[in-house]
């Protein structure tokens, strides 16, 4: 367990009466309780599970962003132990016909690779290293009711009659958030549902259980008619996602059963995972499947009032380009970086102070503004991208089969236009990080390296 830090590079103090409520405590919840408490202020994050780290079946990519946030926060080491790079990707169809291969370039763009991790190990990673008096402040079993605002502050309600008061409020809980639903009411506003047009089993194996010959770092993907997958192979265990487009979108919130599960593993049983086994043979020595609704689309407002939104509460981005929790990492960086700034300022004309709504404000249209042209960029590709994959027209097949291997265009796309967004996205600016590492792509934002004279941090 991580001990509190006896000081901190900061410029001064943080006001001791500004507190952040997060609402949500998984992967972008726990990470904000990282960067907030690495930057002094004050927070609380509440969680509806009971369980702070619940063993699910599901896997979560990381890129090169992320990878220095997690150096940042002195997470890198003890990352790099729970996560697999992956270093290639294989494209086949569904019967096993591979028509595409090649080599990911992250590593060698950006200094670092894409690496796939457990989600159950990520949320324990983040949890268990953070400092004891931080841990504290994750509570669980908390079910939020109700969200209500004042000029000077907010308090947030749970079911089971507790309440926490506090300065702002971030919701970092998911595509179906509470937050963004009482946010929306505040405003006077219907809370957007975002649309789901795919449907997605996603479960793990034990890798004892694969062929011998299954080699971790490598991802298998198989293409076809309405029916597209993804199997990514760790060090310990491999993730699949398979998706399939419904036979129309909806709105409607679906809760799937384990006969469906049972039932959709049935219809795909032929599936190829690799050229080797097909999914049938695997699907029996699966430690957890699920299946749930795919939604996409992204919200008009993140933000209103003192409540803004991060993650899949604010976009919500299929996982083929394995974004998801990228994005909202993202989402963190740049609103407490903005945040900081704004404390920090306040704070050295009134000591103590709390900062105004209108200040905030600032930050929130900032970070807002900030996070609006990337991110729905990402989420056009990302709906481009699952179309394409599960061939929904002759022309997506014919792209996605024939020319993108001959033009060897996922390299190029990957080099040519993802690479310079990655190079240009930031890191926290007031932390150091300690073992920067850059391709041939070198990153536009770097945190200074000039110590800012050390403060003590009160416990």
């Amino acid at each position: 367990m991580a001990e509190w830090p006896k000081s901190v590079k900061f410029a001064m103090e943080k006001p001791d009466n500004f507190k952040v409520i997060v609402i949500g405590g998984g992967p972008v919840g726990l990470t904000a309780a990282q960067i907030l408490s690495k930057a002094n202020i004050d927070f609380v994050v509440l969680e509806r599970r009971e369980s702070v780290h619940p063993d699910e079946g599901a896997g979560i990519a990381v890129g090169p962003t992320t990878y220095r946030l997690l150096d940042q926060l002195d997470l890198l080491s003890a990352f790099e132990e729970i996560a697999t790079p992956i270093n290639t990707k294989n494209v086949m169809t569904r019967d096993g016909q591979l028509y595409n291969s090649y080599e990911f370039h992250m590593r060698e763009y950006h200094g670092r690779p894409i690496a796939f991790v457990h989600r159950h190990d990520l949320l324990k990673t983040l949890y268990t290293n953070l400092p004891a008096a931080a841990q504290e402040r994750i509570k669980t079993s908390k079910r939020v009711t109700s969200v209500s605002t004042t000029a000077q502050g907010v308090t947030v309600t749970c079911d089971d009659g507790s309440i926490e008061t506090g300065s702002i409020v971030i919701g970092a809980d998911g595509v179906h958030s509470k937050t963004r639903s009482l946010m929306a009411t505040l405003a006077g506003h219907t809370a957007p549902v975002f649309p789901a047009a795919f449907q997605g089993l996603f479960g793990n194996v034990p890798r004892e259980k694969l062929p011998a010959e299954t080699a971790p770092s490598d991802d298998w993907e198989a293409h076809s008619p309405g029916l597209s997958s993804q199997f990514f192979v760790g060090k310990e265990r491999a993730w699949f996602i398979i998706y399939r487009p419904l036979p129309k979108p909806t709105t409607e919130r679906v809760d799937y059963t384990q006969e469906d599960v049972k039932q959709f593993a049935e219809d795909i049983k032929d599936l190829h995972l690799t050229p080797k086994f097909k999914f049938g043979e695997v699907f029996p020595h699966v430690n957890k499947a699920g299946l749930t609704l795919l939604q996409e689309g992204l919200v008009k407002n993140r933000c209103y009032g003192r409540i803004v939104l991060v993650g899949d509460a604010a976009s919500k981005i299929t996982p083929n380009l394995g974004l998801g929790y990228n994005s909202g990492v993202l989402d963190l960086i740049v609103l407490i970086n903005h945040l900081r700034n704004a404390i920090l300022a306040k704070g050295s004309e009134v000591e103590n102070a709390e900062i105004a709504e209108e200040d905030i404000a600032k930050v929130f249209k900032a970070y807002e503004a900030d996070r609006k042209d990337l991110t729905e960029k990402v989420t056009a590709s990302a709906e481009g991208v699952v179309r394409n994959h599960t061939w929904l027209n002759f022309f997506r097949m014919a792209f996605d089969r024939y020319l993108t291997p001959v033009m060897n265009l996922e390299s190029w796309y990957g080099k040519s236009i993802i690479g310079p967004h990655l190079g240009k996205q930031p890191a926290l600016e007031w932390v150091e990080e300690k073992n920067l590492a850059e391709g041939k792509i070198p990153w536009a934002h770097k945190p200074s390296q000039v110590p800012l004279g050390e403060v003590a941090v009160k416990a």
